[in-house]
């Protein structure tokens, strides 16, 4: 089939369906959504001098003979208009009449969720074959599906869920039984950067649950917790010449203090033999050189560097086999500030005894292995795995527990159907149109507020005029104590003032101390009405 004679139009012949917009203009003064956009494969001049009439422009922006006026293709009920200069799809009802007023536009599409609050045509199409060019932004998740920025986690929707987003930090999240209606969800953040979540956002939360936690009676029961701490120290050795055959060894054993704060310390919790610790988070203290050492003289020297700094002080070792060993640093240790510590073989050593390939020498294994299963701060208990933790000054070779008595409240899940409203906020206000607060002069002055209330109104306005919330609890358990005293009050003689304390112990100091407390116990200044 051919269109030859028909038609010339490049469109046609293509069966083009979405042509590419950009919105000029979004001020409809009509509020039916409509905007003024151009098409981006045509010349604005062009489509401008279609439209005028002996070289005068024969139309008015907005007004029914504008080219350029597209109406929303969503129903008038969801407006979603662009901002100037951001990409849309435009459709014709018929593409060889472009200046008629049978034209539509729906919302273009973005390059990445971080752009939504206004993205230009050119950055918008990054993702298209018009903006292969581009650098694309990085995805929010990763290939295991968590994001990158966990504390991004939650300000985007869940594929499965329903949501309307807004342009900032608002958004309507549909669940399968729940609505969820947020402002402030996330910290201000600059266009195309990865948002943080906002804890303190305003919500709220419409939630129907298929079931309920019931608690039981309190039981008292022992928990034993472990009592995990920083290391303080760290002991590692090395082998130079593991391959000598001549028991002529060469190496040394270095004493680290550990750094004790922030990211840097290392937790007894999670130390093992092959923990990474990067340089940062230690310094040297002591450094021990020997060399031309056996097998049994090596693995008696480290023994002996190990139990001197467990009693604080290494000197010793230099009496012991003295000849060809070397200390650098401080021989005596403050015992206040080396436990726990944990003494390992260095990585490189460990590697030699663990990574046994085909290519190994068989004699550098039997030397590292003879020399490391003999290093223990227990040598006499036989074999060893040359590494281990070092609690206290007792050779505590595990991080103990610590049995405390807590109140355990067993509670169970049971099948139950039942509706929550949920509303949070760093201050709440509920607000009553008939409602006035006694003693001041004049409702709430809620006038042109219909497109929403400002901080001035709520601080010149709604704040003087409303008052606390009162805790239900709180204010009982004080007119409990007030009944208390009034019930159990006695006096020392007929017309004599009561006695500070009623038969029952409530004292009239304890009843002003509630009394005074109240202000900030019972009343919630946070949640406030009319």
């Amino acid at each position: 089939m051919s269109f030859e004679g028909k038609s010339n139009n490049r469109d046609i012949l293509n069966s083009q369906l979405i042509y590419k917009g950009q919105c000029i203009n979004n001020d409809d003064p009509m509020r039916l959504g409509r905007i003024r956009a151009i098409l981006k494969t045509e010349n604005q001049s062009d489509r401008e001098i279609a439209n005028e009439n002996f070289g005068k422009r024969t139309y008015r922006n907005w007004d029914e003979k504008d080219p350029f006026v597209f109406k929303p293709l969503l129903p008038f009920f969801i407006n979603t208009p662009p901002k100037i200069n951001e990409y849309v799809h435009l459709f014709y009802n018929n593409i060889t009449r472009k200046g008629s007023k049978d034209k539509y536009y729906i919302g273009g599409v973005y390059s990445s969720p971080t752009t939504s609050n206004v993205e230009v045509y050119d950055s918008s199409v990054t993702n298209l074959d018009e903006g292969s060019r581009n650098k694309p932004f990085p995805n929010l998740l990763n290939e295991e599906g968590e994001y990158f920025i966990q504390d991004s986690k939650g300000i985007y929707a869940d594929p499965n869920d329903i949501t309307i987003y807004g342009r900032g930090s608002c958004d309507i999240v549909i669940k399968d039984n729940t609505v969820l209606l947020r402002a402030g969800k996330n910290k201000n953040f600059q266009v195309g950067q990865t948002p943080r979540k906002n804890e303190k956002r305003s919500f709220l939360q419409l939630s129907k649950f298929d079931s309920r936690t019931v608690y039981g009676t309190p039981e008292k029961k022992f928990i034993f917790n472990s009592e995990d701490k920083n290391l303080k120290s760290l002991i590692e050795y090395d082998i130079i010449n593991p391959e000598n055959q001549e028991s002529k060894f060469r190496g040394n054993i270095y004493i680290y203090n550990l750094a004790q704060e922030g990211g840097l310390s290392v937790s007894t919790k999670s130390i093992s033999v092959n923990l990474p610790i990067p340089e940062t988070s230690k310094s040297l203290m002591t450094k021990i050189s020997f060399e031309s050492k056996s097998v049994n003289q090596v693995k008696t020297l480290i023994n002996k560097v190990l139990e001197g700094f467990i009693k604080s002080n290494i000197s010793d070792i230099v009496t012991q086999q003295s000849e060809n060993i070397t200390i650098s640093g401080p021989k005596r240790f403050d015992s206040g500030g080396i436990f726990p510590f944990y003494f390992r073989p260095q990585k490189s050593l460990y590697k030699l005894l663990n990574g046994v390939n085909s290519s190994t020498n068989p004699q550098v294994v039997f030397n590292v292995g003879s020399i490391i299963s003999q290093v223990s701060i227990k040598p006499t208990d036989g074999p060893s795995k040359g590494y281990s933790l070092v609690y206290d000054k007792n050779k505590t070779d595990s991080v103990p527990f610590k049995p405390t008595k807590q109140n355990i409240i067993p509670k169970k899940v049971e099948p139950f159907n039942k509706s929550v409203g949920i509303l949070g906020g760093d201050e709440i206000y509920l607000l009553s149109h008939k409602s006035q607060k006694s003693g001041v002069k004049g409702k709430i002055d809620l006038s042109d507020t219909i497109y929403g209330i400002n901080e001035n109104l709520v601080a010149d306005e709604i704040e003087p005029k409303t008052s606390s919330m009162v805790r239900g609890e709180e204010l009982i358990d004080l007119l409990n104590l007030i009944v208390r005293f009034l019930t159990g009050h006695v006096h020392s003689y007929p017309g004599l003032e009561p006695v500070k304390q009623s038969s029952d112990g409530v004292t009239v100091d304890k009843l002003l101390e509630e009394l005074l407390n109240a202000q900030d116990k019972i009343l919630n200044k946070n949640i406030r009405i009319n």
